[in-house]
Protein backbone atom coordinates (compact mmCIF):
# COMPACT_ATOMS: atom_id res chain seq x y z
CA UNK A 1 0.00 0.00 0.00
CA UNK A 2 1.52 3.15 -1.09
CA UNK A 3 1.89 6.62 1.47
CA UNK A 4 -0.89 8.35 -0.15
CA UNK A 5 -3.26 5.15 0.90
CA UNK A 6 -1.86 4.91 3.66
CA UNK A 7 -2.02 7.81 5.68
CA UNK A 8 -5.94 8.57 4.78
CA UNK A 9 -6.95 5.11 6.01
CA UNK A 10 -4.97 6.01 9.36
CA UNK A 11 -7.08 8.87 9.60
CA UNK A 12 -10.22 7.82 8.91
CA UNK A 13 -10.04 4.86 11.86
CA UNK A 14 -8.70 7.72 14.22
CA UNK A 15 -11.48 9.76 13.22
CA UNK A 16 -13.97 6.65 14.00
CA UNK A 17 -12.03 6.20 17.38
CA UNK A 18 -12.31 9.82 18.04
CA UNK A 19 -16.38 9.49 17.66
CA UNK A 20 -16.63 6.81 19.97
CA UNK A 21 -14.40 8.66 22.92
CA UNK A 22 -16.13 11.21 22.68
CA UNK A 23 -19.54 10.14 22.63
CA UNK A 24 -21.69 10.97 25.74
CA UNK A 25 -23.95 7.48 25.83
CA UNK A 26 -24.19 4.51 23.69
CA UNK A 27 -26.63 3.55 20.76
CA UNK A 28 -29.23 2.36 23.70
CA UNK A 29 -29.00 5.91 25.41
CA UNK A 30 -27.52 4.13 28.41
CA UNK A 31 -24.96 6.40 30.54
CA UNK A 32 -21.22 4.62 30.03
CA UNK A 33 -19.74 2.91 33.32
CA UNK A 34 -16.82 4.58 34.85
CA UNK A 35 -14.49 2.45 33.91
CA UNK A 36 -15.34 2.82 29.94
CA UNK A 37 -15.08 6.62 30.61
CA UNK A 38 -11.93 5.92 31.94
CA UNK A 39 -10.40 4.58 29.09
CA UNK A 40 -11.71 6.57 26.65
CA UNK A 41 -10.82 10.05 28.56
CA UNK A 42 -7.53 7.78 28.74
CA UNK A 43 -7.42 6.97 24.68
CA UNK A 44 -8.26 10.40 23.92
CA UNK A 45 -5.45 11.97 25.70
CA UNK A 46 -3.19 9.62 24.24
CA UNK A 47 -4.00 10.00 20.72
CA UNK A 48 -4.13 13.62 21.30
CA UNK A 49 -0.37 13.88 22.33
CA UNK A 50 0.62 11.71 19.67
CA UNK A 51 -0.46 14.33 17.55
CA UNK A 52 -2.14 17.47 18.21
CA UNK A 53 -3.68 18.84 15.37
CA UNK A 54 -4.86 15.59 13.76
CA UNK A 55 -6.58 14.19 16.93
CA UNK A 56 -8.03 17.62 17.93
CA UNK A 57 -9.31 18.34 14.55
CA UNK A 58 -11.04 15.16 13.66
CA UNK A 59 -12.60 14.75 17.40
CA UNK A 60 -14.19 18.04 16.54
CA UNK A 61 -14.98 17.51 13.04
CA UNK A 62 -16.66 13.96 14.06
CA UNK A 63 -18.27 15.57 17.22
CA UNK A 64 -19.94 17.91 14.91
CA UNK A 65 -21.30 15.90 11.79
CA UNK A 66 -22.86 13.47 14.90
CA UNK A 67 -24.57 16.35 16.43
CA UNK A 68 -27.75 17.40 15.47
CA UNK A 69 -28.14 20.57 13.60
CA UNK A 70 -29.97 22.75 16.70
CA UNK A 71 -26.76 21.46 19.24
CA UNK A 72 -24.01 22.36 17.29
CA UNK A 73 -23.94 25.99 17.98
CA UNK A 74 -23.41 24.76 21.84
CA UNK A 75 -20.31 21.98 20.72
CA UNK A 76 -17.42 22.93 22.47
CA UNK A 77 -15.04 25.46 20.24
CA UNK A 78 -12.89 22.21 18.70
CA UNK A 79 -15.84 21.44 17.34
CA UNK A 80 -17.34 24.32 15.35
CA UNK A 81 -15.99 24.25 11.45
CA UNK A 82 -13.60 27.31 11.87
CA UNK A 83 -11.26 25.17 14.75
CA UNK A 84 -10.91 21.67 12.90
CA UNK A 85 -11.43 23.03 9.23
CA UNK A 86 -8.45 25.14 9.90
CA UNK A 87 -6.71 22.07 11.64
CA UNK A 88 -7.77 19.52 8.71
CA UNK A 89 -6.36 22.03 5.88
CA UNK A 90 -3.22 22.86 7.68
CA UNK A 91 -2.94 18.72 8.02
CA UNK A 92 -3.95 18.94 3.89
CA UNK A 93 -0.65 21.16 3.53
CA UNK A 94 1.46 18.85 5.53
CA UNK A 95 0.59 15.87 3.65
CA UNK A 96 0.77 18.01 0.17
CA UNK A 97 4.54 18.40 1.35
CA UNK A 98 5.00 15.23 2.49
CA UNK A 99 3.80 13.46 -0.38
CA UNK A 100 6.01 16.39 -3.24
CA UNK A 101 8.97 15.98 -0.50
CA UNK A 102 9.72 12.82 -1.34
CA UNK A 103 10.65 13.68 -5.34
CA UNK A 104 12.71 16.36 -4.24
CA UNK A 105 16.38 16.82 -1.87
CA UNK A 106 15.51 16.80 1.61
CA UNK A 107 17.31 19.83 1.74
CA UNK A 108 15.06 21.70 -0.11
CA UNK A 109 11.76 20.65 2.02
CA UNK A 110 14.19 21.53 5.42
CA UNK A 111 12.41 25.28 6.10
CA UNK A 112 9.05 23.79 5.51
CA UNK A 113 9.64 21.07 7.76
CA UNK A 114 11.01 23.76 10.29
CA UNK A 115 7.62 25.63 10.02
CA UNK A 116 5.87 21.98 10.98
CA UNK A 117 7.97 21.89 14.05
CA UNK A 118 6.72 24.72 15.53
CA UNK A 119 2.85 24.67 14.18
CA UNK A 120 3.52 21.23 16.65
CA UNK A 121 4.45 23.19 19.32
CA UNK A 122 1.59 25.59 19.16
CA UNK A 123 -1.01 22.51 18.74
CA UNK A 124 0.53 20.79 21.72
CA UNK A 125 0.19 24.33 23.45
CA UNK A 126 -3.43 25.21 22.64
CA UNK A 127 -4.40 21.10 23.24
CA UNK A 128 -2.73 21.12 26.71
CA UNK A 129 -4.39 24.54 28.04
CA UNK A 130 -7.72 24.35 25.98
CA UNK A 131 -8.67 20.73 25.06
CA UNK A 132 -7.30 18.26 27.66
CA UNK A 133 -8.36 19.89 30.67
CA UNK A 134 -12.04 19.05 29.21
CA UNK A 135 -11.15 16.07 28.70
CA UNK A 136 -10.30 15.33 31.77
CA UNK A 137 -13.22 16.94 33.02
CA UNK A 138 -15.45 14.95 31.48
CA UNK A 139 -13.75 11.88 32.55
CA UNK A 140 -14.19 13.22 36.19
CA UNK A 141 -17.72 13.96 35.68
CA UNK A 142 -18.27 9.99 33.82
CA UNK A 143 -16.87 8.61 36.94
CA UNK A 144 -19.35 10.71 39.14
CA UNK A 145 -16.83 13.29 40.55
CA UNK A 146 -19.99 15.09 41.76
CA UNK A 147 -19.89 13.06 44.24
CA UNK A 148 -16.91 14.20 46.15
CA UNK A 149 -14.32 12.28 47.49
CA UNK A 150 -14.38 13.23 51.32
CA UNK A 151 -11.20 12.62 53.80
CA UNK A 152 -11.11 13.92 57.48
CA UNK A 153 -9.39 16.72 58.43
CA UNK A 154 -9.30 16.32 62.06
CA UNK A 155 -5.50 15.36 62.26
CA UNK A 156 -5.07 19.36 61.55
CA UNK A 157 -7.56 19.92 63.85
CA UNK A 158 -10.65 20.88 62.06
CA UNK A 159 -14.10 19.09 62.96
CA UNK A 160 -15.46 19.22 59.30
CA UNK A 161 -15.08 17.25 56.30
CA UNK A 162 -12.79 18.95 53.22
CA UNK A 163 -14.56 17.88 50.22
CA UNK A 164 -11.99 17.08 47.18
CA UNK A 165 -13.42 17.46 43.84
CA UNK A 166 -11.43 14.67 41.34
CA UNK A 167 -11.35 16.75 38.69
CA UNK A 168 -8.77 18.46 41.00
CA UNK A 169 -6.75 15.73 40.38
CA UNK A 170 -7.75 14.86 37.37
CA UNK A 171 -6.88 17.95 35.37
CA UNK A 172 -3.15 18.01 36.39
CA UNK A 173 -2.37 14.78 35.64
CA UNK A 174 -4.07 14.29 32.53
CA UNK A 175 -1.87 17.74 31.31
CA UNK A 176 1.37 16.51 32.58
CA UNK A 177 0.48 12.82 31.16
CA UNK A 178 -0.30 15.00 27.54
CA UNK A 179 3.32 16.91 27.90
CA UNK A 180 5.19 14.06 28.67
CA UNK A 181 3.68 11.93 25.76
CA UNK A 182 3.90 14.59 23.55
CA UNK A 183 7.44 15.10 23.89
CA UNK A 184 8.70 12.24 23.22
CA UNK A 185 6.37 12.53 20.22
CA UNK A 186 7.79 15.66 18.81
CA UNK A 187 10.81 14.04 18.47
CA UNK A 188 9.95 13.15 14.82
CA UNK A 189 9.37 16.78 14.04
CA UNK A 190 13.13 17.37 15.25
CA UNK A 191 14.69 14.01 13.67
CA UNK A 192 12.55 15.11 10.35
CA UNK A 193 14.56 18.66 10.01
CA UNK A 194 17.87 17.41 10.93
CA UNK A 195 17.76 14.60 8.54
CA UNK A 196 18.81 14.99 4.87
CA UNK A 197 16.68 12.28 3.39
CA UNK A 198 13.13 12.42 2.65
CA UNK A 199 12.85 9.32 2.68
CA UNK A 200 13.81 8.87 6.32
CA UNK A 201 11.46 11.75 6.70
CA UNK A 202 8.52 9.78 5.69
CA UNK A 203 9.58 6.54 7.57
CA UNK A 204 9.51 8.21 10.94
CA UNK A 205 5.89 10.29 10.15
CA UNK A 206 4.39 6.93 9.13
CA UNK A 207 5.55 5.07 12.23
CA UNK A 208 4.18 8.12 14.74
CA UNK A 209 0.65 7.28 12.61
CA UNK A 210 1.33 3.61 12.75
CA UNK A 211 1.27 3.98 17.17
CA UNK A 212 -1.73 6.34 16.26
CA UNK A 213 -3.11 3.60 14.40
CA UNK A 214 -2.69 0.70 17.34
CA UNK A 215 -4.03 3.26 20.06
CA UNK A 216 -7.30 3.88 17.80
CA UNK A 217 -7.58 -0.37 17.16
CA UNK A 218 -6.82 -1.35 20.84
CA UNK A 219 -9.73 0.90 21.64
CA UNK A 220 -12.38 -0.19 18.89
CA UNK A 221 -11.26 -4.02 20.34
CA UNK A 222 -11.72 -3.37 23.64
CA UNK A 223 -11.42 0.07 25.57
CA UNK A 224 -9.50 -1.63 28.62
CA UNK A 225 -7.33 -3.01 26.34
CA UNK A 226 -7.13 0.51 24.72
CA UNK A 227 -6.16 2.14 28.29
CA UNK A 228 -3.76 -0.42 28.93
CA UNK A 229 -1.59 0.06 26.06
CA UNK A 230 -1.71 3.86 26.18
CA UNK A 231 -0.37 2.88 29.86
CA UNK A 232 2.67 1.41 28.39
CA UNK A 233 3.29 4.01 25.66
CA UNK A 234 2.96 6.59 28.81
CA UNK A 235 5.66 4.36 30.75
CA UNK A 236 7.88 4.43 27.68
CA UNK A 237 7.96 8.14 27.20
CA UNK A 238 8.42 8.32 31.10
CA UNK A 239 11.59 6.54 30.74
CA UNK A 240 12.87 8.44 27.74
CA UNK A 241 11.37 12.14 28.51
CA UNK A 242 14.32 13.61 29.33
CA UNK A 243 16.34 12.51 26.13
CA UNK A 244 13.32 13.69 23.98
CA UNK A 245 13.35 17.18 25.90
CA UNK A 246 16.86 18.08 25.41
CA UNK A 247 16.42 16.85 21.94
CA UNK A 248 14.06 19.61 21.57
CA UNK A 249 14.99 21.82 23.14
CA UNK A 250 17.94 21.35 20.58
CA UNK A 251 15.51 21.56 17.33
CA UNK A 252 13.50 24.43 18.36
CA UNK A 253 17.17 26.64 18.79
CA UNK A 254 18.10 25.01 15.37
CA UNK A 255 15.01 25.43 13.43
CA UNK A 256 14.72 29.11 14.50
CA UNK A 257 17.78 30.14 13.69
CA UNK A 258 17.70 29.02 9.96
CA UNK A 259 14.31 30.65 10.00
CA UNK A 260 14.78 33.83 11.33
CA UNK A 261 17.88 33.97 9.63
CA UNK A 262 20.16 34.80 13.26
CA UNK A 263 23.32 35.53 12.72
CA UNK A 264 25.94 36.34 15.21
CA UNK A 265 28.10 39.09 15.52
CA UNK A 266 28.81 39.06 19.60
CA UNK A 267 32.19 37.58 21.10
CA UNK A 268 33.26 34.08 20.76
CA UNK A 269 33.66 34.14 24.98
CA UNK A 270 30.48 32.38 25.00
CA UNK A 271 29.35 29.71 21.90
CA UNK A 272 26.08 27.98 22.19
CA UNK A 273 26.39 24.85 21.57
CA UNK A 274 25.22 21.10 22.23
CA UNK A 275 26.88 18.20 22.58
CA UNK A 276 26.69 15.15 21.04
CA UNK A 277 26.52 12.50 23.43
CA UNK A 278 30.80 11.55 23.30
CA UNK A 279 31.62 13.51 26.00
CA UNK A 280 32.27 11.21 28.68
CA UNK A 281 29.43 12.25 31.47
CA UNK A 282 27.38 14.95 29.62
CA UNK A 283 24.50 13.11 27.87
CA UNK A 284 23.73 13.55 24.30
CA UNK A 285 22.19 16.82 22.88
CA UNK A 286 23.13 18.83 26.01
CA UNK A 287 22.40 22.71 26.21
CA UNK A 288 25.53 24.53 27.15
CA UNK A 289 28.45 27.12 25.97
CA UNK A 290 31.95 26.31 24.91
CA UNK A 291 34.04 28.90 26.48
CA UNK A 292 37.59 29.20 27.95
CA UNK A 293 39.12 28.61 31.73
CA UNK A 294 41.64 30.78 33.12
CA UNK A 295 44.38 28.56 31.32
CA UNK A 296 42.76 29.07 28.34
CA UNK A 297 41.85 25.75 27.33
CA UNK A 298 38.35 25.26 26.18
CA UNK A 299 35.73 23.67 28.21
CA UNK A 300 32.20 23.08 27.32
CA UNK A 301 29.72 24.36 30.86
CA UNK A 302 26.19 22.66 30.89
CA UNK A 303 23.72 22.95 33.07
CA UNK A 304 22.67 18.94 34.57
CA UNK A 305 18.93 17.87 34.82
CA UNK A 306 18.17 21.20 33.19
CA UNK A 307 17.52 22.96 36.77
CA UNK A 308 20.67 21.94 38.28
CA UNK A 309 23.77 23.60 38.69
CA UNK A 310 26.37 23.90 35.59
CA UNK A 311 29.18 21.56 35.36
CA UNK A 312 31.81 22.15 33.18
CA UNK A 313 33.93 19.58 31.46
CA UNK A 314 37.42 19.77 29.47
CA UNK A 315 37.35 19.61 25.93
CA UNK A 316 40.91 18.06 23.72
CA UNK A 317 42.57 21.24 21.90
CA UNK A 318 44.72 19.31 19.60
CA UNK A 319 43.39 17.25 17.12
CA UNK A 320 40.39 19.64 16.97
CA UNK A 321 38.93 21.19 13.87
CA UNK A 322 35.53 22.65 12.99
CA UNK A 323 33.76 21.25 10.44
CA UNK A 324 31.61 24.03 8.37
CA UNK A 325 28.57 21.85 7.76
CA UNK A 326 25.55 22.20 5.40
CA UNK A 327 23.60 24.42 8.44
CA UNK A 328 25.80 24.99 10.96
CA UNK A 329 29.35 24.70 11.96
CA UNK A 330 30.27 21.55 14.36
CA UNK A 331 33.64 20.70 16.67
CA UNK A 332 35.13 16.85 15.62
CA UNK A 333 38.03 15.29 16.75
CA UNK A 334 40.30 12.86 15.01
CA UNK A 335 42.29 10.36 16.51
CA UNK A 336 44.49 9.91 13.94
CA UNK A 337 43.03 6.92 12.80
CA UNK A 338 40.66 8.10 10.29
CA UNK A 339 37.77 7.80 12.60
CA UNK A 340 36.13 11.17 12.90
CA UNK A 341 33.52 12.03 15.77
CA UNK A 342 31.52 15.22 16.28
CA UNK A 343 31.89 16.28 19.82
CA UNK A 344 29.31 19.48 19.53
CA UNK A 345 27.55 21.15 17.12
CA UNK A 346 26.67 24.94 17.08
CA UNK A 347 23.61 26.77 16.22
CA UNK A 348 23.22 28.29 12.98
CA UNK A 349 24.41 31.56 14.08
CA UNK A 350 27.95 30.55 13.96
CA UNK A 351 27.73 29.33 10.01
CA UNK A 352 30.72 31.64 8.40
CA UNK A 353 32.76 32.21 11.30
CA UNK A 354 34.14 28.79 11.75
CA UNK A 355 37.75 30.80 11.19
CA UNK A 356 37.22 32.94 13.99
CA UNK A 357 36.25 30.12 16.35
CA UNK A 358 38.94 27.57 15.48
CA UNK A 359 41.51 30.68 16.10
CA UNK A 360 39.84 32.06 19.30
CA UNK A 361 39.94 28.10 20.72
CA UNK A 362 43.26 27.34 19.35
CA UNK A 363 41.93 24.43 17.30
CA UNK A 364 43.41 22.95 14.20
CA UNK A 365 42.00 24.93 11.61
CA UNK A 366 38.74 24.33 9.49
CA UNK A 367 37.47 21.84 7.24
CA UNK A 368 34.61 21.06 5.27
CA UNK A 369 31.58 18.75 6.45
CA UNK A 370 31.60 15.91 4.33
CA UNK A 371 27.93 16.10 3.40
CA UNK A 372 29.16 20.45 2.49
CA UNK A 373 31.72 19.23 0.01
CA UNK A 374 29.66 16.91 -2.00
CA UNK A 375 26.97 19.60 -1.88
CA UNK A 376 29.42 22.02 -3.02
CA UNK A 377 30.92 19.86 -5.57
CA UNK A 378 27.79 19.76 -7.44
CA UNK A 379 26.58 23.61 -7.18
CA UNK A 380 29.93 23.87 -8.74
CA UNK A 381 29.07 21.11 -11.27
CA UNK A 382 25.84 22.97 -12.01
CA UNK A 383 27.71 26.80 -12.29
CA UNK A 384 29.52 25.01 -14.98
CA UNK A 385 27.09 23.96 -17.25
CA UNK A 386 24.90 27.32 -17.44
Amino acid sequence: MTRTRVVPCLLALWLGCSGIVRAETQAGGETLLPGVALSQGITEITGVAISPLLGVSTIGAWQYWRAPQAKRAGLPWYAQPWAWGTGLAVLGLCFLKDTLGTAVPGLLKKPLDMVELFENKLSALVASSAFVPLVAAEMARHIKAEQALKLPTAVIGLDQMAVIDLSWLMIPAAVVSFLIIWVCSHTVNVLMILSPFSTLDAALKLARFAVLALVALAYVIAPWLGAALCLVIFAVALRYVPSALRLMIFGSGFASDILLRRKSEANLHSVKAFSTGRLVGVPARSSGSLSRNLEGSPIFRYRRGFVLGFTTTPLPQASCVIAKGLFAPSLVHTDGSGRDGELLLFLPRYKGREQELAKHFGFDGVRDHALASGMSAIKGWMRGLS
